[in-house]
């Protein structure tokens, strides 16, 4: 409990940090904190540690310069996306930087043999979390590029010598480096991973609740006609375990005078893509404990092609029908009663009674 309230400060921070665009939605405003988090926090943690290093180390070179001069871009980015909103364009500026980062380091400490291509990995790496196929392409290219720069400057031999002792610590340092930002951007990527889950197992636990307590009955159909799924209602409104409706199940319920427009409402929805209705009488199993109830219940479908309903855009379609069935027959037995109510009530509808 305590390590939660003294990280209490930086998360309610960081949280005034996402844009309000991505407020809206928990898993973008998931995504930006994973990015602005690290970021901020890095970039501020190793500018203040450059007054101890320059006490311990003395006059920086032009390599150690570059090193702690890059975390003011990440600084630079993270407050770019708390400005703007825009995670692609900000993932794409952090992973050029590092890109370009990794260029001028390795100039400096010996072409592609330097400690600092190891950050060449890391650019694509930081370009995943974007979720964005054109950010990703993009760093990874520009890695390549810089990969193949550094391999024809040492060719022409245009590159410096390695440091000695001091370019060891150096290389230590900036390795050290590069695995504690990667693992910084695996536990953003588990978080999020981990966020993403929690929201889908709670839309399902929605779902599922919506389906075993909704009356309608929701099924699937192939483009035979044959049931696929059958929501949890099914085995009230029907009497029998939902596998026994599955394939041909429900078709063999079906009054055998109903069948016709049982199917050809389907088959109109999986042909023609466009909804249909239709009314049929259902067997249903009663058992002992339904011993008054009536054999046949009146069944109201509606149906559509579940491309439709999904919003699906391929070009094949997949011909299935998705289709919300209810039962009719109380609610016509409830217009019946109220019509005779309202007729037996109803003034003007009473005979006139004869004058003595």
């Amino acid at each position: 409990m305590g390590n939660v309230g003294a990280f209490a400060p930086i998360r309610d921070y960081v949280e005034t940090l996402v844009h309000p665009s991505a407020q809206q939605d928990t898993l973008t405003a998931g995504r930006h904190r994973a990015f602005i988090a690290p970021r901020l926090i890095g970039g501020v943690v190793a500018l203040a540690a450059l007054p101890f290093y320059l006490i311990v180390r003395g006059t920086p070179s032009s390599a150690e310069f570059v090193v702690f001069g890059w975390p003011a871009v990440p600084i630079f980015s993270a407050c770019f996306l708390s400005r703007t909103g825009d995670c692609e364009s900000a993932h794409l500026i952090s992973a050029l930087a590092l890109a370009v980062f990794a260029l001028i380091a390795a100039v400096s400490t010996g072409g592609v043999g330097s400690y600092a291509v190891a950050w060449l990995v890391v650019a694509p790496l930081e370009a995943v979390l974007s979720a964005s196929r054109r950010v990703i392409a993009m760093a990874s290219t520009a890695a390549l590029g810089i990969v193949a720069a550094l391999v024809l400057l040492g060719a022409l031999h245009l590159l410096p010598a390695r440091g000695g002792q001091g370019g060891s610590a150096l290389a230590a340092l900036g390795i050290a480096s590069a695995v504690l930002y990667a693992a910084a951007l695996a536990l953003a990527a588990e978080n999020l991973a981990r966020s993403r889950s929690s929201l889908l197992q709670a839309q399902e636990d929605r779902y599922r609740l919506l389906a075993h307590t909704m009356t309608d009955v929701i099924t699937r159909h192939g483009p035979d006609g044959d049931v696929l799924f059958a929501s949890p209602g099914a085995e009230a409104l029907f009497g029998v375990p939902i596998p026994a409706l599955h394939g041909r199940g429900l078709l063999q319920r079906v009054h055998v005078a109903d069948r016709p427009a049982y199917l050809m409402a389907l088959g109109d929805a999986a042909a023609l893509s466009e909804s249909r209705s239709a009314e049929f009488r259902v067997c249903r199993d009663g058992g002992s404990e339904r011993s008054n109830a009536a054999p046949f219940v009146r069944i109201e479908m509606q149906c559509r092609p579940l491309d439709q309903t999904t919003g699906a855009s391929s070009v094949k379609a997949s011909g299935d029908v998705v289709a919300v069935l209810r039962q009719v027959t109380r609610r016509e037995q409830k217009e019946s009663s109220f019509e005779r109510t309202r007729t037996q009530f109803d003034p003007a509808k009473k005979p006139l009674r004869k004058s003595a």
